[in-house]
């Protein structure tokens, strides 16, 4: 039976990040596991591996491409993008991305055991398309509860994403909507949903990024 509404997934990660050991294919087989209608593949400052998450998917899984960005903040996702922005400030970032008709998410920007957002706040909310309102790796409650308390004040639409490194995370968090994801982050009728609080994941990301290091060191 169909949903009247779309479950996407807006952030997952592949093996062209760092912090992700997933392969694009381990990625497409966990968002089809997962009963997504629709992934945004946001490696970390690349879009290398949209493609061949696209090759491996199924006809019925939107693959949308994606870049999470690092800026002199925060995370970024940019969302229906063609390349990555230079890494830079924010407002910079958001009209590189805006430049290529694609969307601009703030991504877990108020988690202070990562990277935040803490500086030129007003300006960013003016200019930015929506906040990652759950990411189901935010270890603390209130900082998901900021993002949704930031973008209530400023009328912004609310995403949620997985933030996955690895595939059994894929759909811990998501985004409900109705007809075009594009269209529902502008016109805010986006629904986020899922869970957080996850820090066994933290811990398997920096297991994983210890032994890319000894690897790399050999």
């Amino acid at each position: 039976m169909s949903r009247s509404r779309s479950r996407y997934d807006l952030q997952v990660h592949t093996d062209a990040s760092p912090c992700s050991a997933t392969s694009p294919a381990a990625v497409a087989r966990a968002a089809e596991k997962a009963d997504l209608d629709g992934i945004v593949v946001t490696d970390h400052d690349t879009l290398a591996n949209v493609d061949r998450v696209r090759s491996c998917a199924p006809d019925d899984l939107d693959v949308v491409s994606g870049v999470e960005v690092t800026t002199t903040q925060g995370h970024l996702l940019g969302i229906d993008v063609e390349r990555a922005p230079p890494q830079t400030d924010p407002l910079s970032v958001i009209d590189d991305i805006h430049d290529q008709d694609g969307l601009t998410v703030l991504s877990h920007p108020f988690d202070a055991l990562r990277q935040i957002y803490d500086t030129d706040l007003a300006e960013l909310a003016a200019a930015v398309d929506g906040v990652e309102a759950i990411n189901a790796r935010c270890v603390r409650e209130s900082f998901n509860r900021e993002a949704q308390a930031f973008a209530a004040h400023h009328d912004l639409a609310t995403t949620g994403g997985s933030d996955a490194h690895f595939p059994m995370e894929v759909g811990r968090a998501y985004t409900e909507c109705e007809g075009s994801l594009r269209e529902a982050i502008r016109s805010g009728t986006t629904v986020p949903q899922g869970r957080g609080r996850y820090l066994s994941g933290h811990v398997a990301t920096k297991l994983h990024q210890a032994r890319r290091a000894v690897a790399g060191w050999r």
